[in-house]
């Protein structure tokens, strides 16, 4: 079995045309690469489904799948290819925790009543994943990365096995979130952060100096990527709205969280376009509102 990684969807269906394949969150805004044996997928008109990590085992050994499509990489997704590998560690509460930071965001952890263990194995594996970022080709070609995910979900048995080098990376990992939050920050303005990094930085959402935002618009460096995200629901504010309302209809994710689209390059005057008019819709907030800055 291949697993196969595209950030433009006309790529993936294409290499994956003919073949008995699954596609897992192979979502490119409303725009969805179909498996001809199964399809994993949760984002825009597909919310109502479960976040793909929560798939059951399938059998090992079983041959009915040639190919895996991916639009790409993270714990959700690889959740799920573990288990289509028949491979995903049997540890139902931290995938519960999973599926919810994946919906809700990382920032509401603290909601997701995890256990010490389960928030160990969570932040080794953000620890393992900062190490080891992988972001698809910018061109949009097909890329074969077989080899990343059998490498991840190694990670992931480890974890699950307690795996204590893996651990003690992911309590670093935490203890290094306050010197992220001072060396990406760059403005608060009407409850918008504005972040640069080339980490993730959508979980943090108060200043330095302890001030608290409402909403986080961050450009990752790494993958000169944008994220919109809330720390908590706003009424009549999306964040897969305002992406799609800048960048188009394959710009996508959840009212909760959304980025740019996949494998479009973005940069610090694509950061301050969002930051702005994310701040004009904060201005315009009726009184009463949640964030209503009258």
């Amino acid at each position: 079995m291949k697993f196969l990684l595209s950030s433009n969807p006309t790529q993936l269906a294409t290499a994956l045309s003919g073949l008995q394949s699954a596609t897992i969150e192979a979502e490119y805004g409303d725009e969805v690469v179909e498996g001809s044996v199964m399809t994993m997928a949760h984002h825009g008109p597909r919310q109502a489904n479960p976040c793909p990590c929560l798939a059951p085992n399938r059998p090992q050994g079983s041959r009915e799948l040639e190919v895996v499509g991916l639009s790409h990489l993270d714990l959700d997704t690889l959740g799920a290819c573990a288990a289509v590998l028949g491979r995903k560690p049997d540890c139902a509460d931290f995938w519960r925790l999973a599926a919810y930071l994946d919906i809700h965001g990382p920032h509401k952890v603290a909601q997701a009543q995890a256990s010490p263990i389960d928030l160990r194995r969570l932040y080794g594996y953000l620890a393992w994943s900062q190490a080891n970022r992988y972001s698809p080709p910018r061109d949009g070609s097909l890329e074969d990365v077989t080899a990343v995910v059998l490498s991840g979900v190694d990670v992931l048995e480890r974890l699950a096995s307690g795996d204590e080098e893996l651990l003690a990376a992911g309590d670093a990992f935490l203890a290094g979130q306050e010197e992220l939050n001072r060396s990406s920050f760059v403005e608060l303005k009407n409850g918008v952060l504005a972040r640069v990094s080339p980490f993730f930085t959508n979980s943090l959402y108060s200043t330095p100096t302890g001030e608290l935002g409402l909403m986080v618009v961050a450009l990752r460096t790494g993958a000169m990527n944008i994220t919109v995200s809330l720390a908590d629901p706003i009424p009549g504010v999306s964040a897969r709205s305002i992406v799609q309302d800048l960048w188009g209809a394959e710009a996508g994710g959840h009212d909760g969280i959304a980025g740019s689209p996949r494998g479009q390059v973005m940069g610090l005057a694509d950061l301050m376009r969002a930051w702005n008019y994310i701040i004009d819709i904060m201005d315009g907030l009726k009184p009463g509102q949640v964030g209503s800055w009258e």
